[in-house]
């Protein structure tokens, strides 16, 4: 064999090699692209949720039933004050006002025995976390930790760890 031979296909071969090694790192360059971009997809459709989380907050459905609340009363209010020929339209707006308050109140009693506000002075719910004890005999127990805006804090037990800074104690 020639050795003109045997060198063309040595560089034919070192050729093709690189030529590969191009190619395999163009299609690495094109995936890593496309997992990024299907990172950054979920990063903001996670904001969204989260966005649509915070306004779905009780104080946040709180205050948009107040806000009902007061549109309602400001258009009854303006019917009242053309006369008699809205009557229909003003039974039908004081019925939606008596449901959004009776929502209200119902709203405003289930964040009152949840335990998202002290029970003792309605303070909000700063900090809950669970936490595992141990026992003997490899006995567990999950317990949870609770905390208020004011102070009070109660272990897993039902204990008070800290008290209410707005309530005396007796």
């Amino acid at each position: 064999m020639p050795t003109e031979v045997i060198f063309y296909t040595q560089v034919a071969s070192i050729i093709s090699f690189i030529t590969a090694l191009f190619v395999l790192y163009r299609v690495l360059v094109q995936q890593k692209d496309a997992v990024i971009q299907l990172l950054k997809e979920r990063i903001a459709e996670k904001d969204e949720q989260i966005t649509i989380l915070k306004a779905q907050t009780p104080d946040a459905l709180a205050a948009a039933l107040a806000d009902r609340i007061k549109i309602a009363q400001d258009e009854i209010a303006r019917l009242r004050n053309d006369g008699d020929s809205h009557i229909k339209e003003i039974e039908s707006k004081e019925e939606e006002l008596a449901e959004i308050q009776a929502r209200l109140g119902a709203l405003s009693e289930l964040i009152r025995q949840s335990d998202l506000v002290c029970p003792k002075c309605g303070d909000p719910l700063t900090r809950r976390q669970g936490y595992t004890i141990y026992g003997n005999d490899d006995q567990e127990a999950d317990v949870e930790f609770i905390e208020y805006e004011c102070g009070l804090a109660i272990d897993g037990n039902g204990k008070e760890v800290s008290r209410c800074r707005h309530v005396q104690p007796t």
